[in-house]
């Protein structure tokens, strides 16, 4: 197994990042609505998503894993909580994330603060992986 050294982003290859979870979101999207949680990824020019938690409100679980093609240029992860609706997702919160201050070997779950407006609004919790 060789993987880029910790804080040492400026790699290029496959980067795996699993969307664990979120937690301390909103429970309610609207009256008698419950959220409906999906996590957005994008790095360069690709974009990929969870699936949607279907009325779980602020908090879920999605251990799911996104692969990306990173370049070597490509160091912020922007990551944004959506409540998925009928007719047009409404962004919970946002948040970039440096690639050169994360550990990329796949062994630490990272906490991110997500924010909207300048507010702390939820957390979202990743695990990224660099190693082939």
């Amino acid at each position: 197994t060789v993987c880029p050294m910790a804080a040492a982003a400026s790699f290029a290859g496959v980067l795996h990042v699993t969307v664990h979870s979120i937690s301390d979101f909103t429970d309610a999207a609207g009256f008698m609505d419950k959220t409906d949680p999906f996590v957005q990824l994008s790095l360069g020019n690709e974009t990929y998503r969870t699936g949607v938690k279907d009325n779980a409100g602020g908090a879920a679980i999605f251990s799911e894993k996104l692969s990306f093609n990173k370049q070597v240029d490509e160091n912020i992860l922007k990551v944004a909580v959506f409540d998925k609706d009928t007719i047009s997702d409404d962004r919970l919160g946002e948040r970039d994330v440096d690639l050169n201050m994360q550990d990329l070997s796949g062994d630490e779950l990272t906490e991110f603060d997500v924010v909207k407006e300048g507010k702390t609004v939820g957390k979202v919790y990743l695990l990224f992986d660099a190693c082939v």
